[in-house]
């Protein structure tokens, strides 16, 4: 099914809509964080008072901020842009990794520092080898540190706060980022370990035993995901902006695909999908840097995220944009961040959002494919077969809190109804809508929204919004 699209030559600002699937990201050299939309749009941007090294969020949605080699991170909150500047005492925070529990584990200087979710210290954790830089939490609870150092070592941090250091004999690189997989729900992560110096990606078990090191054809090795099949992605931050698919069962190379001029940090979204981040400007002479999404499947760029607001672009973008997935499917599986009554590991399994309660195995819609004019995307339905749904569509929504609620209905609506579309679809069961974009320049900008409501069964609710932005 095809839908019709009717633009009109106007501009819209969109007000934050907390509400829906959302993921955040530091801007290094413009001191900024910034929200987007998993279709490609800037919702809000927050000013921050220093230059900045990346931003984690937290399972409450707490944005935590590592400032740029300084004593201290920022914890800000996303409804208010209060900033909470937090102390910390083992020299300068590097990175932030969050346990089941919601406590923040902060590694740099000499150590890891544990943090409850308000920012409270509980305790330190000096450790014997230097420069602490990578940080991941296991699916038993283990923290994992990444070493730059000579030899290669990483460091574990288990439940009980027993620090133990694993040599990795005849790796070359030094350490610097690494990421606890997934195998199956109570089913023990493997770590994956990238590196400066050396191209290589390093793998061991929960007992820090070295299982594989793998050789790579590609310099600048910068940052490791994993994605929904269990394929790993290694990311170049060098001109060719070289990104690598890999089979974790061998190693052998699966893909290699080039996203000038650069892969600055990687992250997969909640559907799968991978965020490669793109370091276009580093001294803000230039245009803004970027979040491209390409699809696993393909290697091709949906779509290109030009992170500006306001007139104030992004510069020196080079850390990875925060998502729910992996601490979704390994570190809190069976949690329930959103409250909807569905655990985090089978809504990302589902393709549902971990975050964003109207978005569930209920109903819900997301868009694929790329928005670039001349192309047709399409909005997804997920939900049962009986489930008798409406959509409609506008240029714009309303704040959280300001939108219409109806007896009997769960959610909110949020479509902005003055800015309508007067477009209105129903339909039965699961579907996918197409959208053919004009190729057309002036279309490029231009952002719609869909909501609607979903009777299935004796629910009733309104949907998750989604939307696409024309590029």
């Amino acid at each position: 099914m095809n839908l019709p699209l009717r633009l009109a030559a106007l501009a819209v600002a969109v007000s934050p809509v907390l509400a829906q699937e959302s993921y955040w990201i530091a801007n290094r050299a413009s001191s900024d964080i910034m929200q987007i939309s998993p279709w490609g749009s800037v919702m809000q941007r927050i000013a921050m008072p220093t230059t900045l090294r990346s931003a984690h969020v937290a399972p409450d949605g707490k944005v935590w901020v590592v400032r740029f080699i300084q004593s201290s991170f920022d914890i800000v909150d996303p409804v208010t842009a209060a900033i909470t500047s937090v102390p910390y005492s083992m020299g300068n925070p590097f990175k932030i990794a969050f346990d089941a529990q919601g406590h923040g584990w902060v590694s740099g200087g000499t150590g890891v520092q544990e943090f409850d979710a308000a920012g409270n210290s509980v305790a330190t954790y000096a450790l014997s080898a230097a420069a602490p830089l990578g940080i991941t939490v296991d699916s038993a609870g283990n923290k994992w540190i990444a070493h730059r150092t000579t030899p290669a070592s990483v460091s574990r941090i288990d439940a009980l706060g027993q620090i133990t250091n694993f040599p990795l004999p005849g790796v070359t690189t030094q350490p610097t980022d690494l990421i606890a997989d997934f195998r199956g729900l109570f089913n023990a992560s493997h770590i994956w370990i990238v590196g400066d110096g050396a191209a290589q990606l390093v793998e061991i078990d929960d007992q820090g035993t070295l299982l594989n090191n793998y050789p790579l054809p590609i310099t600048s090795v910068g940052s490791v995901v994993f994605d929904k099949t269990g394929d790993i992605w290694v990311g170049s931050f060098g001109a060719t902006g070289s990104l690598l698919q890999l089979d974790r069962t061998n190693g052998s190379i699966l893909n290699t695909y080039a996203f000038p001029p650069s892969v600055n940090g990687l992250a997969v979204d909640s559907l799968g999908r991978l965020l490669a981040t793109a370091r276009v400007t580093f001294s803000g002479v230039g245009p803004p840097c970027e979040v491209r999404r390409i699809d696993p499947a393909t290697g091709t760029m949906e779509i290109s995220t030009v992170l500006e607001s306001g007139g104030f672009p992004a510069a020196g973008t080079q850390s990875a944009v925060s998502t729910p997935f992996q601490h979704s499917l390994v570190v809190d599986p069976l949690g329930d961040m959103d409250s909807d009554g569905e655990p985090n590991y089978s809504e990302i399994q589902g393709s549902t959002s971990p975050t964003d309660p109207w978005s569930n195995s209920v109903f819900s819609v997301s868009t694929s494919g790329t928005s670039m004019i001349g192309s047709t995307p399409s909005f997804d339905i997920r939900t049962a077969a009986t489930s008798f749904w409406l959509l409609t569509f506008s240029w714009a929504l309303v704040p959280s809190g300001t939108g219409i609620t109806l007896p009997g209905f769960g959610g909110e609506m949020l479509l902005d109804p003055v800015l309508g579309l007067g477009v209105t679809v129903s339909g039965l069961g699961p579907t996918s809508l197409g959208l053919t974009i004009p190729n057309d320049p002036s279309y490029q900008g231009f952002e719609i929204f869909t909501q609607g409501f979903v009777a299935a069964g004796p629910t009733l609710q309104f949907t998750n919004v989604s939307g696409l932005k024309f590029w």
